[in-house]
């Protein structure tokens, strides 16, 4: 049994971002690389088989943080007991050991240089491993999880949502931006930002991209009856509303009034 008191963690290089203050960092971070140790150029060998890597960084806290265990997350405006999460659920920096997490799309890489899509790590944050994402095993479409904190805006929902839909679909496409301001209109209009936890979609089986992103956001499937297909250019949600989906589609819908997207009526 090692000694806890004497763990010995060795950075295997060294984030290079663009973002200097934790304040200043966006919610889903921004594109960054990881240059690794000299040292350690042989670990990289056939990295390029995977497209995405989770990295590992030791997050630059003071020593005082470590001691807190309760903090008020992100998002979340109740600032008494009411409003406090333990950091072991929620994604706080503030934590016993300051180890961050993240998953990352790889761009390309440079010799020792890995660039990524997105990191939520500041300039110069130790880099304590790389591993690879397994969607073997890493993939659980079918997880669950309540809502912590609700959205600063609506921009930042639409970007968390779009997020989303790209990582189940794979690639950006307008279908794909209208899916994600149907659920971001939605949740706007009935549930002020918030994730209402479950959806009941219908939406045209026509249109197999706009299903993707639908899925991708709301995680609705067929297989448990909470999405299902009709030959109509309408997306119902929950039976209480129908978006009517223009057509043409603007040329970037992701950033389009909602009236040259849909037009809304209540069932």
């Amino acid at each position: 049994m090692p000694d806890p008191d004497n763990l010995l963690l060795r950075p295997i290089g060294v984030v290079r971002s663009s973002v200097t203050e934790r304040k200043q960092m966006p919610v889903w971070g921004v594109g960054a690389a990881v240059e690794v140790a000299a040292e350690f150029e042989a670990a990289l060998h056939r990295i390029e088989k995977h497209s995405h890597l989770w990295i590992l960084a030791w997050l630059m806290m003071g020593r005082d943080e470590r001691h807190i265990l309760q903090v008020t997350p992100r998002g979340v405006f109740d600032p008494g007991q009411d409003g406090l999460h333990g950091v072991f659920s929620v994604r706080s920096p503030a934590r016993p050991n300051p180890i961050g997490l993240t998953a990352a799309r790889v761009l390309r890489r440079e010799g020792l240089t890995l660039h990524l899509d997105r990191l939520d790590f500041l300039d110069g944050t130790p880099v304590l491993d790389i591993k690879p994402y397994f969607i073997t095993r890493d993939l659980i479409f079918s997880a669950n999880g309540q809502q912590v904190g609700r959205p600063r805006s609506r921009q930042d929902l639409r970007e968390s949502l779009h997020v989303q839909a790209l990582h189940f679909h794979g690639a950006a496409a307008p279908d794909l931006a209208l899916a994600v301001r149907i659920i971001e209109h939605y949740r706007l209009t009935f549930h002020e930002l918030n994730d209402p936890g479950s959806y009941r979609i219908t939406a045209p089986l026509s249109r197999p991209v706009l299903l993707d992103g639908l899925m991708g956001v709301t995680r609705a499937t067929p297989g448990r009856g909470t999405l299902a297909f009709h030959s109509l250019d309408t997306v119902q949600i929950d039976g209480k509303v129908e978006y009517t989906l223009r057509d043409p589609l603007p040329a970037e819908p992701l950033h389009a009034p909602d009236e040259l997207l849909f037009r809304l009526r209540t069932l």
